[in-house]
């Protein structure tokens, strides 16, 4: 090996071993947000067979207001964390799902939180959708971007333009069925089970809730 071999070996081993140190945290960040969209599928049964002889559902997260309020905690947590290190598209997806449930939680300010399971169970598409973005774009690093070795221009905007931000919930089963879901929570518990029944099958009509055979 030359003399200026030998100089610049040293170099180039430390400079990829720093490389090698970056792109662990860019793939642990990324499995972080795997995880967040893992835990948002996780769903409980509520009770028996409805008409169309599916269980209804909710999202673990969704089974009462401590339950919901925990999970913002361990979301916010888990992206304060991994948010420097995220491909710019993720932060982007990743800040469109805090956006919904800024707006959730919004309005489940004057619900009891014996209604938050019935909630859930309204917008249980909305978790299924917006895990499955979040599993995708995350996946996207894990392909393309995963092994250079470069890192984000933190001065890129992180965030999707207002527009699409207000289009995409506007989109959402929240939105779009809000006053069903306020007058589910003010029927006694006694009839809720057979409204909530009638309102699933009614966005299943209208086409919201697709099959979801093995996504959940």
């Amino acid at each position: 090996m030359s003399l200026l071999g030998v100089w610049f070996a040293p170099k180039r081993a430390l400079r990829l071993k720093i490389w090698e140190k970056f792109i662990d945290r860019r793939i642990t960040a990324h499995e972080s947000v795997v995880w967040l969209a893992l835990q948002m599928r996780v769903m409980v049964g509520l009770g028996k067979p409805d008409s169309q002889d599916e269980i209804p559902r909710a999202p673990l997260v969704m089974m009462s207001r401590e339950a919901f309020d925990n999970w913002l905690n361990t979301f916010a947590q888990e992206l304060g964390l991994a948010s420097t290190w995220l491909a710019t598209s993720v932060k982007k997806e990743v800040n469109f799902v805090q956006d919904y449930f800024v707006t959730l939680h919004t309005h489940l300010s004057g619900i009891s939180s014996d209604d938050f399971a019935a909630v859930g169970n309204f917008v249980r598409q909305d978790f299924i959708d917006l895990s499955a973005n979040l599993e995708k774009v995350a996946f996207k690093f894990f392909e393309a971007e995963s092994r250079k070795l470069r890192l984000n221009d933190l001065s890129e905007w992180h965030k999707f333009p207002l527009e699409e931000t207000h289009s995409r919930l506007q989109k959402t089963v929240l939105l779009q069925n809000l006053a069903k879901i306020r007058a589910l929570c003010k029927v006694p518990l006694v009839n809720k089970a057979m409204i909530l029944r009638h309102n699933v099958l009614h966005v299943v009509v209208n086409g919201c809730i697709p099959s979801h055979a093995g996504r959940d």
